[in-house]
């Protein structure tokens, strides 16, 4: 079990990752959709944390199905069982496993269809909260490669519910001309 040092280390390492080297890899132009920004997410997660991730027998593992969920989070971070009893590695990660988990988006539309799919997500995570056995914190990790008027997209009703200490925002987005990131945690 994870104690909530190492949860806290993870949670931090995670924002820093996003406030500084995520705007330094989207300038260089290492991410143009959202596999690259997956990629560099889990660059910047295995070179920072390595230590802790060896250490506390922690990996981190992209489009996990759970069938309990019937969901396949972009990104988690699970503590490895040392036995198990299923076949192969894949199969003995569980829901209570995990430690962190990451949805993405990177869209350069802002048609309706990028808020259909921002409130997919939202709900994806909401279900995470309330259906499943996860105990962890979520991430919800957006660049918006348009001009917007605000980068959040949860609300109050959100925020003092379902998503209070249990979800953290990650968004990126022009504003005025200047891309903006942001971290706002509920």
């Amino acid at each position: 079990m994870v104690n909530e040092e190492i949860k806290q280390k993870i949670d931090q390492t995670i924002k820093e990752i996003w406030l500084k080297n995520i705007p330094k890899d989207f300038d260089e132009g290492y991410i143009i959709n959202e596999d690259c920004l997956k990629m560099s997410l889990c660059y910047h997660l295995r070179r920072k944390l390595a230590s802790v991730l060896k250490e506390n027998n922690l990996r981190i593992y992209t489009e996990k199905y759970f069938p309990g969920m019937k969901k396949k989070p972009d990104i988690i971070i699970a503590e490895m069982r040392e036995d198990f009893e299923e076949n192969t590695l894949y199969s003995s990660i569980r829901e209570e496993d995990v430690v962190a988990l990451l949805e993405l988006k990177f869209t350069s539309d802002t048609a309706q269809s990028t808020a259909d799919w921002m409130k997919d997500d939202l709900k994806k995570l909401k279900e995470y909260v309330q259906k499943s056995k996860l105990q962890c914190q979520l991430y919800f990790a957006v660049i918006y490669e348009v001009e917007c008027a605000w980068l959040h997209w949860l609300d109050k009703r959100s925020t003092n519910n379902w998503a209070a200490k249990r979800v953290t925002e990650l968004d990126a987005g022009w504003i005025d001309g200047v891309m903006q990131y942001e971290v706002h945690s509920y």
